[in-house]
């Protein structure tokens, strides 16, 4: 198969294969200088995620330091 043929597969198959919601194909040329059509799978479209929003839940406020500020400022290494 040449490339000229291998592209116009691919185009007959974007037209009218029954998969071509779920596939794509593309030439791929071999080894031997010939070409060949390969079909993509493509992940399912989920009506569900499409356009939705992800957030993360807000965190808390963190608390206060329950150290006395005597005790906070000191530092551990004792510099």
């Amino acid at each position: 198969m040449t490339r000229a043929e291998a592209e116009a597969e691919c185009e007959r198959l974007r037209a009218e294969s029954p998969e071509r919601h779920t596939h794509r194909w593309v030439p791929v040329e071999e080894a031997d200088g010939g070409w060949r059509v390969a079909k993509i799978g493509l992940p399912p479209a989920d009506e569900e995620i499409t356009g939705t929003e992800l957030r993360a839940d807000e965190r808390p406020p963190t608390p206060d330091d329950p150290r006395t500020s005597g005790v906070r400022d000191i530092r551990p290494w004792g510099v």
